[in-house]
């Protein structure tokens, strides 16, 4: 869109933006945690000269954001990403898969042709900020192990000790055992894949092994890839892979897809219009009720509501919700929605019961999606990967965050009293 435009619309969310110069080239290519802060930062700065269209992509983590970013820079090789960089080059990730064992290493530009020396090694980047590489580096061991070090001496490093190097390439190497050998290529191939922008793909594939274990008894890993499902959960903040951000223009196929799959679990016909409900309070204090709205599987931000608690004392979140639902549907001038998300469980998704429209819950532990019943609940347990699974996590999500906006806000105002 058109600078004057976008600088007055510009979303306070995470994403990538894109600076274009009178000719349409993209010029540079940037990540932010507030889109809206960071490109308005450029309005007194001489690049700012040169923009005559700012595109923007959101994204709810800095996971994907830093994926996009440096997707997008070297599809576009923005000439701005380069002269406006100090003399420290970006930096890349090098998988040596080329190797019996490959080892994950990082390098800047004039270091990539002595790393990169084979067929089949594969390069990621230009990443524009070292400290963030690291760090995404650093949670992607904590759920995938991986090695670093070059010794081969048959004795364990120390990154073992710590479970970010298991099985070991050092031990592998003097003591062949094609079993490990293969859970290690494994796990460098699912790197590859989390790089690529296929990260729920390696979480079905997750899943489907735990799944697996645990049929056979085997209860002690099956627990270990639980907790690493739950860990790499977390670093992806419920988002789609990065890859669905490359092309805007199909953000719409995206959504429809979503849309879809949801009306089929749920044997709906029409889902236009979805609202989310959250409540967010500590110890009763500052009790806020939030109520978000998806349009054929955009956000509608002019539909956003904030609830103050008023009925409720102490920490009782179902009856926070049954007063939220209870005022929301108050409003006959409202449009009334297709489908209410209730952040929950059972006893969360009983509270709404007093809504005009069919109601279901999103609980966090296991993502399953409570659906009441005329004899109770029926339970949908969804691979993370499938399409109304994203589009539950991104509107429960949204409902999250914007609850607790204004739950801090209160505080705030609260603190500045006394």
């Amino acid at each position: 869109m058109e600078v004057s435009t976008a600088l007055t619309s510009l979303p306070h969310q995470p994403g990538v933006y894109l600076f274009r110069d009178k000719s349409n080239h993209v010029i540079y290519v940037g990540k932010a945690i507030d889109l809206f802060r960071r490109v308005k930062s450029y309005v007194h700065t001489p690049l700012f000269e040169h923009i005559a269209d700012i595109q923007t992509i959101e994204t709810t983590s800095e996971f994907d954001a830093l994926l996009l970013e440096a997707k997008l820079i070297r599809e576009f090789k923005p000439k701005f990403n380069v002269i406006t960089k100090d003399d420290k080059s970006p930096l890349f990730i090098v998988l040596t898969l080329s190797q019996p064992l490959p080892r994950v290493l990082f390098a800047r530009k004039t270091q990539l042709r002595a790393l990169v020396t084979k067929r089949g090694d594969k390069v990621f980047g230009p990443f524009q900020s070292a400290k963030m590489t690291y760090s995404l580096m650093q949670h992607i061991r904590n759920v995938i192990p991986f090695c670093q070090q070059k010794r081969r001496d048959g004795k364990p490093c120390f990154y073992t000790h710590l479970g970010l190097c298991s099985p070991c390439p050092s031990v592998l190497s003097k003591n062949p055992n094609a079993k490990g050998k293969h859970i290690y290529r494994r796990n460098m191939i699912r790197i590859k894949n989390i790089l690529n922008g296929k990260a729920t793909f390696v979480l079905s594939q997750m899943e489907k092994e735990m799944q697996s274990r645990a049929k056979a008894m085997r209860f002690e890993q099956a627990q270990v890839l639980r907790n690493q499902i739950a860990s790499f959960y977390e670093l992806l903040k419920r988002k789609y892979d990065p890859s669905v951000y490359l092309h805007d223009d199909g953000a719409q196929d995206i959504y429809r897809e979503q849309i879809e799959d949801l009306a089929n679990i749920l044997n709906l016909s029409n889902l236009r219009r979805i609202e989310a409900i959250d409540i967010s309070n500590i110890s009763g204090g500052f009790a806020t009720g939030s109520l978000v709205v998806l349009t054929d599987g955009r956000t509608d931000k002019d539909w956003y509501r904030r609830f103050r608690i008023r009925t409720v004392r102490g920490s009782n979140d179902t009856a926070m919700i049954t007063e939220v639902v209870r005022r929301r549907f108050k409003h006959d001038d409202w449009p009334k929605p297709d489908l209410l998300v209730i952040d929950g469980g059972k006893g969360q998704v009983r509270a709404a019961a007093g809504a005009p429209v069919p109601v279901i819950g999103l609980a966090k532990r296991l993502e399953e999606i409570i659906v009441p019943t005329d004899i109770g609940f029926k339970v949908h347990r969804l691979s993370l990967s499938r399409p109304a699974i994203h589009l539950l996590q991104r509107i429960r999500d949204e409902a999250h965050r914007f609850a607790l906006r204004y739950h801090r806000h209160l505080r705030g105002v609260s603190l500045k009293s006394f």
